[in-house]
């Protein structure tokens, strides 16, 4: 993958489908459709593959998506779910949350548990739903009617037949089954993509005349349904890991799953009720290749991406990146030992008495430097600094009104604008990983979840508003450890507002944070709540000044002063 940048133009993609992410796997497989046959297509007259920005293309990608994805996977062995789909379906689903996009996720009712149980380890956040096998086609209107999604995304996902019947591979009659819903990769309002790997799964209607010329069974199994897009490979689900390759790619960031997680995702699937679709049998494997063959290509994948050590980059190197709009990520576990701040830059009539707000409250609000009026420099807590470009996103305000999430605001930037630079909580995290207390979005690769809560900030002048604190999950004897440690951190947030009991703070779902991404919570384990950065955003929301820009959640400066320099 030398000199390769993936997602920026079209033998980028290729090169992932030559080293080993689409692979021949012989005349013995089920799969002789992908072995003679690799495919990324065009049809339909959507966008140009060979520029690639209504897909790949991150920042377009961001743009195209509204609210929801509408993931579909399911295929059936012996009246059951198998193991190719729910589990390239869950890491679709765990990428586009970790990109901040909603996810919807259907299948029938042999793979709901599955489902579920896949969605709970990878994307808590996700919505998953059971089509009913009656009334499955109102089922598809209502959710396109009411979620309107944006993409919709099949895979593994039978569709009819030419003879008006769902087949599996082997030719046989699956219609008992499967509920219809065909119609999502008609809708003309959606980007449809469909991925499978044996010629009879939605999408596959782009190439009827090769499935019937080379396939068994083909006249009789191909899908009629096209799609926008078509992606084939050796075993479907390979292509949840190729879409979080891409992704991590062109964000900059590891979207990628471990081997321990996918190990742990296949024994829930197959614990509720998955079966190898090819044998039929409760074990172990996807497509009769052992998890051990599957993880080879997952592991290729991880190889060929060679993303940069973003733990001990320099900070002047990670603003580079940022300034030049070549990576856009969270900030969490970057440039180890460096000082995270977050942002809010004012009119100087407003930045008087937010001046004032933030000394009344030093927790929420704990001001590392500000900047001189109309100034994008600094000059304590960073140099070789520009304010307008240096965050990997950026949040606009007006009117207490979100309108924009750029990467940079040079555009904007006026001589009236004041800058505040506030402790991040992302500071203490190096001191509790030393202090072996885990910080599982790092581990995870999210962002921090973050929540409103019901505790009112001091008010002063025109700012008021309630607090928003961060959340990492701990075992009891572990909060005890943190709370002494970050104590002693009171420039970036301090000690915890709360230790369990979210509903004393007014928080009463866990699983939807109102910023970031939601991470696991295992058994054990108690949520610990610390004040947070964001909580300027709150309280522009609550007062709506004019005009004001912020950091995006988890997308923060990284200074030069090393988090040692921050404790008391």
């Amino acid at each position: 993958m030398e000199n390769v940048n993936i997602g920026k133009n079209v033998s980028s993609i290729w090169w992932i489908m030559q080293k080993g992410f689409f692979r021949f796997l012989g005349p013995e497989s089920a799969d002789v459709f992908t072995a003679d046959r690799i495919a990324l297509v065009r049809h339909c007259g959507r966008a140009d593959l060979a520029h690639i920005e209504g897909f790949f293309q991150f920042q377009h990608f961001g743009a195209l998506q509204s609210e929801d994805f509408s993931v579909d996977a399911t295929e059936r062995a012996g009246g059951k779910g198998e193991t190719d789909g729910p589990i390239g379906t869950a890491n679709l689903a765990a990428v586009l949350e970790q990109i901040g996009k909603k996810v919807t996720v259907i299948t029938d009712e042999p793979s709901c548990a599955a489902m579920l149980a896949a969605c709970s380890i990878y994307a808590p956040s996700a919505e998953v739903l059971c089509v009913p096998k009656q009334g499955a086609q109102a089922f598809c209107y209502s959710l396109l009617k009411h979620h309107k999604p944006t993409h919709v995304i099949a895979i593994e996902r039978p569709g009819r037949g030419a003879d008006g019947h769902f087949h599996n591979f082997r030719g046989e009659y699956i219609d008992d089954l499967l509920a219809d819903t065909d119609l999502l990769l008609y809708d003309k309002s959606t980007i449809t993509i469909g991925i499978g790997d044996g010629g009879n799964e939605l999408g596959m209607g782009n190439f009827r005349n090769m499935i019937e010329e080379r396939v068994n069974h083909g006249d009789v199994i191909c899908a009629d349904a096209p799609a926008d897009f078509t992606l084939t490979s050796g075993v479907s689900n390979w292509w949840g890991w190729g879409i979080r390759a891409v992704l991590s790619a062109v964000t900059g960031r590891d979207l990628m799953p471990t081997d321990e997680q996918e190990n742990k995702l296949l024994r829930a699937v197959v614990y509720n009720g998955c079966v190898d679709g090819v044998t039929g049998e409760a074990v172990l494997t996807v497509d009769h290749l052992s998890q051990e063959e599957n993880l080879r290509v997952l592991r290729e994948l991880r190889a060929a991406l060679q993303l940069p050590d973003y733990t001990h980059m320099e900070p002047a190197q990670a603003r580079r990146l940022f300034r030049d709009n070549s990576m856009v990520r969270p900030t969490a576990g970057m440039c180890a030992g460096y000082a995270q701040c977050n942002l809010i830059v004012l009119p100087s009539k407003e930045a008087a008495d937010f001046r004032e707000f933030a000394k009344r409250n030093p927790f929420s609000c704990p001001v590392l430097e500000e900047s001189e009026k109309g100034s994008r420099y600094l000059k304590t807590i960073a140099r070789d600094i520009d304010l307008a470009r240096d965050f990997p996103r950026y949040r606009v305000w007006k009117d207490g009104c979100l309108v924009e999430e750029p990467q940079d605001v040079e555009a904007l930037w006026n001589d009236d604008l004041v800058a505040f630079l506030i402790g991040c909580s992302f500071s203490f995290e190096e001191a509790l990983q030393q202090a072996g207390v885990p910080v599982r979005h790092i581990e995870e690769g999210r962002n921090v979840p973050m929540y409103r809560t019901n505790i009112s900030c001091t008010p002063y002048g025109e700012f008021s508003g309630k607090m928003v604190v961060s959340m990492r999950p701990m075992t009891p004897e572990q909060a005890k450890v943190a709370a002494e440690v970050t104590a002693r951190m009171p420039r970036v947030h301090g000690a915890p507002v709360c230790i369990g009991e979210p509903e004393k703070i007014g928080i009463h779902r866990l699983e939807k944070p109102d910023f970031g991404d939601m991470v696991t919570i295992k058994e054990g384990e108690i949520p610990v709540f610390w004040p947070c950065g964001v909580t300027p955003q709150s309280v522009v929301m609550n007062t709506c000044p004019p005009f004001a820009i912020t950091h995006a959640p988890g997308h923060m400066l990284i200074a030069d002063v090393k988090n040692a320099d921050l404790m008391d």
